[in-house]
């Protein structure tokens, strides 16, 4: 049996939408604004429990002989990104912005990533709080801490919340 189609997602709207809840005000926002979002969003089954890592690694290179040069090499000094989560699945993305519902017992959130930023980057996400029947509470900005393990290269992230806005 196959599942149950979803409702489209209005991408433009969503974007939109986020745009103004994040830039519009230092210290407020829009209520309206906050349950459009809240209502464009589908509302998936998110994980439990979200596990994932990002890193970088250098550059490609190519190898080749060059008629009247000889054996050549070009490197690419860009670094390549990559990242895994296993909660892709539950994300949305509009624009700039990963979008995730996540519903419990005591109230629902809306989880706002900015998709370009680097992982480690303090404020590159966003969370809006709502009470069970969809009444905007606050907005809350990621703050991260990090954490390096002994001297190797490897960075452990582990974000956490900072109250920022409130309702206008």
């Amino acid at each position: 049996m196959a599942p149950a189609p979803q409702p489209s997602v209005d991408r433009f709207l969503i974007a939109a939408t986020v745009d103004r809840l994040i830039y519009g005000s230092d210290k407020t926002f829009e209520p309206d604004d906050a349950r459009t979002l809240l209502h464009a969003l589908p509302h998936r089954r998110s994980p439990w429990f979200e596990f994932g890592f990002a890193g970088k690694s250098s550059g490609g290179s190519a190898k080749g002989f060059a008629a009247g040069v000889g054996d050549v090499k070009i490197k690419d000094d860009k670094d390549r990104q990559f990242e895994y989560s296993t909660a892709k699945d539950a994300y949305v993305r509009a624009g700039q912005w990963k979008l995730m519902w996540v519903g419990g017992r005591a109230g629902q959130f809306v989880d706002i990533e900015q998709v370009m930023a680097d992982f480690t980057d303090e404020g590159r996400g966003a969370r809006v709080r709502y009470s069970l029947d969809g009444t905007p509470l606050g907005m809350d900005i990621q703050i991260n801490r990090s954490f390096r393990l002994f001297w190797s290269p490897l960075i452990m992230v582990f974000p956490g919340w900072q109250r920022w806005k409130t309702p206008a």
